[in-house]
């Protein structure tokens, strides 16, 4: 089951990767404000990012190159593996990948709808965390 219990809460756990500037500014204020996540890792280098997988229940991935996110996850794919949430774009899109891998197109985001769209990727039977 994703997350941590925190008190009578689960905590997800996200490690954020390439968050800077003002979208990244954005994502790490909706992520640190939302009661029930808890950011276990901030990265500014890719190459580090399959260290903490083991950390995290979803990888949120700023301005990401789907490309190199399918060289990256594609061999790192694992059954307990989180799912990786990435913007696009400096945040005009949004997708999230699922490390079978599979995209899910997500389309614009906003801070309320990033964190919908994590709750969501980190659901169990359909239903958030």
């Amino acid at each position: 089951m994703p997350g941590m219990p925190v008190g009578d809460a689960h905590c997800l756990r996200v490690v954020l990767v390439n968050c800077r500037g003002v979208l990244g500014d954005i994502i790490r204020t909706a992520v640190a404000e939302a009661p029930d996540m808890d950011v276990v890792a901030n990265l500014s280098d890719h190459d580090s990012v399959t260290t903490e997988l083991g950390e995290a229940d979803l990888v949120l991935w700023n301005d990401a190159d789907e490309g190199r996110l399918e060289r990256i996850f594609g061999q790192a794919a694992r059954r307990d593996a989180p799912r990786v949430l990435a913007t696009l774009g400096d945040g005009r899109d949004a997708a999230l990948w699922e490390l079978v891998p599979r995209r899910t197109a997500l389309g614009a985001m906003s801070p309320s709808s990033l964190i919908d769209a994590i709750r969501i990727a980190t659901a169990v039977d359909g239903s958030p965390a």
